[in-house]
């Protein structure tokens, strides 16, 4: 998989790189800047993967290179297709403009910064989107009595996806967002690391999370990314338990005597419960909540009488057009459902995987207000 992925980013390199010479063709040999520079960006990722940096400096320059130039390669790739696509049309029809073959040189070096230019803009607007989180506020109701509450408010924050390219600094504009609205109770549905956890343990990125400010505290269901059985999983869950984050995996907490809070270990887990052997125990007058990372098979949930399914996982896409095929996939990708009794919602995610970059979503922090049933 590893080997595939390094031949198809070749590839696309490869196509970016010859288009990108023939553009400059009008300043002659000092095109070899433009082909040293791009060749160092083009190496990060595979350097990165092949491990011939691992700490340091160096590192942390590559790592963040490389996968900003995943961003580059995405949509230079995509205009250039588009560019290449409206040439073949003109050369069927045969259309020749004047203006583009009089000055051609010219004509190539003015589309290459044009080019440039429109991806400063996607980079830099798509940079700021992703580290600049947004309240979603959302009120639902809930048809059943909650014993003393008549109302809850809660905080759901998905894949943090804390690393290398969101740090400590990131979390704690997450955490600020939380603290704004004064939740009752904070709930992470997986993905809060990037994978390895050790970078974010090792520079202590969760301390954050100590200034979360909630009654029933926080609590948190594993993802992909956090898996329960290995050994990054298990030192992902026993970090956060350090840090104040309650873990729920294929486990049920009865809050205040009022509602349940249910979490799933992710589907990645071969080890994981049906919701039904889940929630076997409860009492069913009460409201249930259930943390499931990957929003698949969501009627599951409405037919085990789940109230609330939480999840996150899509990032709807996080590049634009992506969250086309996201949409594809998942029965909803982003935002608030509702079969039969059962409502749910799907986060687009507070952070990014990869690139620290989203163009489809924003870094979200979902705040919803349930409303119980009183009588």
């Amino acid at each position: 998989m590893l080997s595939y992925m390094i031949y198809v980013h070749a590839a696309g390199n490869l196509y970016i790189l010859v288009r990108g010479w023939q553009s400059l063709e009008i300043i002659g040999r000092r095109r070899v800047w433009f082909a040293a520079m791009f060749l160092f960006a083009a190496l990060t990722y595979p350097a990165i993967w092949k491990r011939i940096f691992t700490e340091g400096w160096m590192y942390e320059i590559c790592y963040f290179v490389a996968y900003l130039w995943l961003v580059v390669v995405f949509y230079v790739f995509l205009i250039l297709l588009a560019i290449d696509i409206l040439r073949i049309i003109l050369w069927v029809g045969n259309i020749k403009p004047a203006f583009i073959y009089r000055y051609y040189l010219r004509t190539k070096a003015i589309m290459f910064w044009a080019v440039s230019l429109l991806l400063l803009i996607i980079l830099t607007s798509g940079y700021f989107n992703s580290h600049r989180p947004r309240a979603t506020h959302i009120t639902i109701p809930i048809e059943k009595n909650a014993g003393h509450l008549t109302s809850l408010r809660v905080a759901l924050v998905s894949d943090i996806h804390l690393g290398q390219v969101n740090g400590r600094k990131m979390l704690a504009r997450i955490v600020n967002t939380i603290n704004e609205r004064r939740p009752d109770i904070v709930v992470l549905v997986g993905d809060i690391f990037n994978g390895n956890p050790e970078p974010a343990v090792k520079k202590d990125m969760g301390a954050e999370f100590y200034r979360l400010q909630a009654r029933y505290g926080a609590y948190f269901a594993n993802g992909n990314h956090e898996r329960y059985d290995s050994d990054r999983g298990t030192i992902a869950i026993d970090y956060l338990a350090s840090r104040g984050i309650k873990p729920l995996l294929d486990t049920v907490a009865l809050i205040d005597g009022s509602f349940y809070l249910a979490g799933r270990l992710d589907r990645s887990s071969s080890v994981r419960k049906t919701i039904p052997e889940l929630l076997h125990d409860i009492d069913r007058r009460l409201p249930v909540i259930l943390l499931d990372h990957q929003p698949y098979n969501l009627e599951e949930a409405e037919q085990a009488g789940v109230d609330l399914q939480l999840s996150g996982h899509t990032h709807y896409g996080q590049l634009f057009p992506l969250n086309y095929i996201t949409s594809r996939i998942y029965e909803q990708d982003w935002g608030f459902l509702q079969k039969g009794k059962t409502k749910y919602y799907i986060s687009c995610g507070a952070g990014t995987w990869g690139p620290p970059v989203r163009t489809a979503g924003y870094s979200e922090v979902v705040i919803i207000d349930l409303e119980f049933l009183t009588y």
